[in-house]
């Protein structure tokens, strides 16, 4: 399991350019070349395992649509057995069912499930909180081995039923989670420290800690105490801002990953002293 690792793990994501079906979609041929572009990058820089997400879908359902989902199995299919670290699936928004039979078909550890026990609005509409639904599909996809990274209070998202953060993360213990994901507020915003470690601190090693955004090589030796991996991706990225990209992505899917940058933030989460 990727979270008991012997050393702290760091979790490269590959966000998918736009899939067929999704707005901005160009042809099969590019998404996949980028996507394997950013797969080597991530496996020579270092990184510990790499999650597949349909990140640049635009807009975003529950369920993918069948051209997008479609889509999405071509891709990991293609891309799994070039995959040398444990990997995992994040079908945004929260299509587990998905995740789950993917992992279990292509060799998947993990799946990404952003609404497990919080529900939410989000642009692309209201998400309910349905943690038996999650658990008895994965069941149903014979998928019991794949592990449940769950988020709670998930960024770009409003919660309908707000609660303290120290509930959100015991309800999803109790629930079912093999790991628990805290997020800021939008993508590249780092999550509150005191939040990661009261959470570490109440799961008692139950289940694993990981941040889902905003770790740097310079914050993220302040945050390891408390975590058991993190999961990047615009860290990572050639550039860090471009102005004229609209949503919620901080730079667009035409940006590439550098190596160097995966290199230097992976040397950093695993050095013993900063």
């Amino acid at each position: 399991m990727v979270f008991h690792a012997p050393t702290f793990s760091v979790i490269g994501m590959i966000h998918f350019s736009p899939l067929e079906g999704a707005q901005g979609y160009t042809d099969r041929d590019n998404v996949f070349k980028r996507a394997t572009q950013d797969l080597n990058a991530l496996l020579q820089g270092g990184v510990d395992a790499v999650m597949f997400e349909n990140n640049f879908d635009t807009p975003k359902f529950a369920q993918l649509p069948a051209s997008n989902a479609l889509h999405f199995e071509e891709l990991v299919a293609a891309l799994a057995p070039q995959t040398t670290v444990p990997w995992g699936l994040s079908p945004l928004w929260n299509d587990y069912r998905l995740g789950f039979r993917l992992c279990k078909k292509y060799g998947g550890q993990m799946v990404r499930v952003p609404v497990f026990v919080d529900s939410v609005e989000t642009v692309y509409g209201v998400f309910e909180a349905d943690p038996q639904s999650v658990l008895k599909a994965r069941e149903e996809e014979n998928a019991k081995e794949i592990q449940l990274w769950a988020d709670v209070q998930v960024k770009h998202a409003k919660m309908l039923h707000p609660r303290p953060f120290i509930e959100s993360v015991t309800d999803a213990m109790t629930q079912g989670a093999d790991g628990v994901i805290v997020t800021g507020n939008w993508t590249g915003d780092p999550p509150c420290i005191e939040q990661c470690k009261e959470a570490y601190e109440t799961v008692q090693g139950r289940v694993a800690i990981l941040t889902g955004s905003g770790m740097t090589p310079e914050n993220i030796f302040s945050f390891r105490p408390y975590l058991n991996g993190c999961i990047v991706g615009t860290a990572f990225k050639e550039d860090t801002f471009i102005t004229d990209h609209q949503g919620p992505n901080i730079v667009g899917p035409e940006v590439r990953y550098d190596e160097r940058k995966i290199q230097k933030f992976v040397e950093a989460a695993h050095k013993k002293s900063p």
